[in-house]
């Protein structure tokens, strides 16, 4: 048996064109709740966005932070809207 040995680099270009080709994936509201929230000194805001049962690791580059209308707090019950990418 032949093994498929690829880099790093190679896996992860290949998930970024599988996710960036999804109709779904490119643009999805979602609704759960706020945790880790952190703002990195880039301006960046990090996060865990979570239900009962799963998590999905997050982030709001500081362009798009700048224009948000509240501040984000752990704990918060929240719809994102976003893209799913590598």
């Amino acid at each position: 048996m032949q093994q498929n040995i690829v880099s790093v680099a190679q896996v992860n270009e290949y998930l970024k064109t599988m996710m960036e080709g999804d109709l779904f994936l490119s643009s999805l509201w979602v609704r759960g709740e706020l945790s880790n929230y952190k703002i990195h000194p880039s301006g960046h805001h990090y996060f865990t966005l979570k239900d009962e049962s799963s998590t999905l690791r997050c982030v709001i580059f500081k362009s798009s932070a700048l224009r948000l209308r509240f501040r984000p707090e752990n704990g918060m019950k929240v719809i994102a809207m976003g893209k799913i990418s590598v």
